[in-house]
């Protein structure tokens, strides 16, 4: 049933949805995991007044759980409940969810909200990022500095790849590990004698350390230099957070948590444990909304934020880039020069990493729009839709 509107004001006309499959260019080795594709799905939201807003739903199995035919039943259940309303009650509203996972209501709340907030911040007539900034009680960024991201190869493949990223000008390299310590140090070692000294060097661990593993190996990234290693222990279990600050109350090298950090109240979590130094919030692993949430709660308790994709396909990284860029100034390089590993991106005007930094534009709204003839090639099954 719908609900009146004021005057001008546009409601949720229809929601559609469809599922996508894009191969990587290669092979991308992590300690959760081998990822050859991305599967996702991208919605569009539609409104009263002809306005088209996307998002995109694509929950990543290996990672956060879900998969597609659960974001879609997800999706399902939301659009349900949002067409007929006003698009600014649709951001409001917290419908719940039955029969859902974690990991694909996250991606699911995640393609609609992005949607959503596409239509609300061009009828500002304002950037994504600047919406969301306003939200997240930051002043937004013209530019983000971005990291290179090293995959869990031998080292001769990471020093190559290292050289790449510093020759095309990064700044920052963040490299897997987590998928054996001989191999571990020798990934470092090659990556830090191919940048040199002047580049920082973050590690990823995706949790594959135990603590006593993660103490010994904690102390051998110092000797290369590391500035910062994501969730060296696994987020799983009750005593996960003590476990990270007992890890960082010894720990030579900054610590961040990042599977262990997808909803407020991990956040708030981290901040009474004292379980880290920075946060890595994934908008796909915890929803828009949340993820605005998250990144005011750190930024009042001073805790530096580095926002990343799931290797989404353009939807969805440029919504990272925006939230990203709402950190404002002087935030830590964020995880977004991930989109080249896939063989198409599916959307037009997806800004470009440039010299380790992505500038976006002053346009409304997010900017990107959908490559139907690239999507035609690369969906899976039949266009969902909801009517009003």
């Amino acid at each position: 049933m719908s609900v009146a509107a004021a005057p001008g004001e546009a409601l949720v006309r229809r929601a559609w949805w469809q599922a996508f499959r894009v191969p990587f260019r290669a092979a991308f080795v992590a300690a959760h995991g081998t990822m050859t594709y991305r599967e996702g799905i991208v919605v569009g939201v539609e409104t009263t007044d002809g306005r088209l807003a996307l998002g995109e739903a694509s929950p990543l199995t290996s990672y956060s759980g879900g998969d597609i035919g659960e974001a879609s039943e997800a999706l399902r259940q939301l659009a349900t409940g949002v067409v007929g309303k006003p698009v600014d009650t649709v951001w409001r509203c917290d419908l719940d969810l039955r029969g859902i996972g974690a990991g694909a209501e996250a991606a699911a709340r995640c393609g609609i909200e992005t949607a959503t907030a596409d239509l609300l911040s061009r009828a500002r007539g304002v950037p994504l990022s600047a919406w969301l900034a306003e939200r997240c009680g930051t002043s937004a960024s013209a530019w983000v500095e971005v990291n290179g991201t090293i995959d869990a190869t031998g080292p001769e493949e990471a020093a190559a790849e290292a050289r790449s990223f510093v020759g095309r000008g990064f700044r920052t390299l963040k490299v897997k590990v987590g998928t054996g310590r001989e191999g571990d140090i020798a990934r470092m070692r090659a990556v830090r004698e191919a940048a040199g000294d002047d580049v920082e060097i973050r590690v990823d661990a995706n949790g594959g350390w135990s603590e006593s593993e993660a103490e010994y190996m904690l102390g051998r990234c110092a000797e290369f230099g590391v500035a910062l290693c994501e969730q060296p222990v696994s987020p799983a279990g009750d005593e996960a957070m003590a476990t990270m600050a007992r890890l960082r109350a010894g720990s030579p090298v900054r610590i961040a948590v990042d599977e262990g950090c997808r909803t407020l109240g991990d956040v708030e979590a981290i901040v009474a444990t004292g379980a880290a130094d920075a946060v890595v919030i994934k908008p796909m692993a915890s929803g828009l909304k949340v993820a605005v949430a998250m990144v005011a709660r750190a930024n009042e308790a001073g805790l530096p934020v580095i926002v990343t994709t799931m290797f989404d396909a353009g939807v969805g990284t440029a919504l990272a880039m925006h939230l990203a860029a709402a950190l404002g100034g002087g935030a830590p390089a964020c995880g977004l020069a991930t989109l080249g590993h896939l063989e198409h991106p599916l959307a037009k005007g997806v800004p470009p990493v440039k010299q380790g930094a992505v500038r976006l534009s002053k346009r409304a709204g997010p900017g990107v729009t959908l490559d139907a003839r690239a999507f035609e090639r690369y969906a899976v099954g039949p266009r969902v839709e909801v009517r009003a």
